[in-house]
């Protein structure tokens, strides 16, 4: 005879007080060469993703897009093989590269079968070691870049993302320059090249390597990152010290008079990721707009019907971190939307969160932590997390317990800190009307 269990749907479960974690570490090792080697060895597939990290981000560029470009032209030939041989080689044993640059670093990742990882590690070996930096691959390249800016420039929200950390740190800072077409016309061949040479060597390069990581797999990587050859005598490894200089004026306009919808920015400079406050304010953050049911959801989409999303974020760097909100709304109610983002903001300074608001977000968040352990791939993105800012596996134990024990009344506190109108910066990008 069947037992009949009656669940209430309309309660949530309770959320279960965990203070410990149970997360596995990446285990590091060292080159020939000093450079040290990050594993995280899990998973039941063999395929293997093998990154290397340089000190070469916009923060060492010294002119405008060099990073960024010198990065992207990896891929574009070698001084043994062009881009279509290259695209070939990886092709025929199922591998496939990512190149990024970001503000203070830039990497190179290959995807490969771990049966595969001698054959293509050469590859990539070639492909850091050895660009060409084709004149008329560049070329192509430039051009392609400056198409694309002149059709993104059209769009409202790109052009409020690409200037609103100007606001914050001013346009000088490798943080929060915002890129200029005509600065494409100024990247040259040989700028690329002492940018390379200078930056993407063993000084300052660490390697993460996730999935199946058998000793073969790490003696492939020696054979080929391994050797004295590889250094640079003038690698910059922490970059310039740059002043901060914020806009003097906190409220912006950038008139797209065709514009159908305006994009908002606002938000204010906060503090980098090993800051006492940052645990605590993540979870103030998805409160506001971290996650579909946050407030400005509720609020600005589903009862005032303003705009189809909205979301606000904290983004972390080295040397600071930030808060935004961002969002695309109709012309003629983009006054009108202001005014709410500042009222749920304000909100949380005056009125404690109910206990089952809080109590829904931290089930939101232990099951989004939990789900962002799962796999080798992410349990290394989760040590480059920590790592990059200078922290280590503790951080996540602090993250769980600050979830477990944070009350309304220590978010209203937060709140009344850092939501205070007076220190947002506002951006807003197209026909705005009142």
């Amino acid at each position: 005879m069947e037992t009949e269990i009656n669940l209430d749907r309309r309660t949530m479960p309770a959320f279960g007080k965990q203070t410990k974690i149970d997360i596995q570490h990446a285990q590091e090792s060292k080159l020939a060469n000093g450079i040290p080697v990050y594993s995280v060895n899990a998973g039941t597939q063999d395929v293997v993703k093998i990154e290397l990290i340089f000190p070469a981000g916009a923060r060492q560029q010294g002119l405008p897009l060099i990073a960024d470009t010198t990065n992207a032209m990896l891929e574009e030939g070698t001084t043994k093989h062009n881009s279509e041989e290259i695209a070939s080689l990886l092709d025929y044993y199922g591998s496939f590269l990512e190149t990024s640059a970001h503000h203070d670093y830039a990497s190179v990742a290959l995807y490969t079968l771990g049966k595969h990882v001698s054959k293509v590690l050469p590859v990539l070996e070639e492909i850091v070691k050895e660009p060409s930096f084709s004149q008329s691959e560049l070329d192509i390249y430039l051009t392609n870049k400056k198409q694309r800016f002149l059709v993104e420039d059209k769009k409202v929200r790109v052009v409020a993302a690409r200037n609103f950390p100007a606001l914050l740190f001013g346009d000088n800072h490798p943080y929060g320059h915002a890129t200029k077409i005509e600065e494409y016309d100024t990247v040259k061949r040989d700028t690329l090249q002492s940018f390379h040479k200078t930056n993407y060597s063993a000084n300052g390069c660490a390697i993460v390597v996730a999935g199946k990581v058998k000793d073969s797999v790490l003696n492939s990587l020696g054979d080929s990152f391994g050797g004295s050859n590889w250094k640079s005598a003038d690698a910059q490894l922490n970059g310039k010290t740059f002043e901060v200089q914020p806009s003097a004026e906190k409220k912006h306009l950038i008139v797209k008079e065709k514009a159908m919808q305006s994009a908002i920015r606002m938000g204010r400079m906060l503090f980098v990721k090993s800051h006492a406050d940052a645990i605590p304010f993540q979870i103030l953050n998805v409160i506001l707009g971290g996650y579909f049911g946050s407030r400005l959801m509720s609020n600005i989409r589903e009862d005032k019907g303003y705009t189809y999303g909205i979301s606000s974020g904290i983004v972390y760097l080295k040397e600071a971190g930030y808060f935004q909100v961002a969002s695309e709304v109709g012309t003629d109610v983009c006054d009108k939307a202001l005014v709410e983002i500042y009222k749920e903001m304000d909100k949380l300074c005056t009125e404690p969160v109910p206990d089952a608001e809080l109590q829904l977000v931290k089930n939101y968040l232990r099951g989004n932590f939990l789900r962002s352990m799962d796999g080798p791939f992410a349990l290394a993105e989760r040590f480059k997390q920590v790592w990059l800012h200078g922290l280590d596996y503790s951080y996540y134990e602090k993250y769980v317990a600050t979830l477990a024990d944070i009350t309304s009344a220590q978010l209203k506190d937060l709140a009344g800190k850092y939501f205070q109108k007076d220190s947002i910066y506002e951006l807003v990008v197209g026909n705005k009307k009142a």
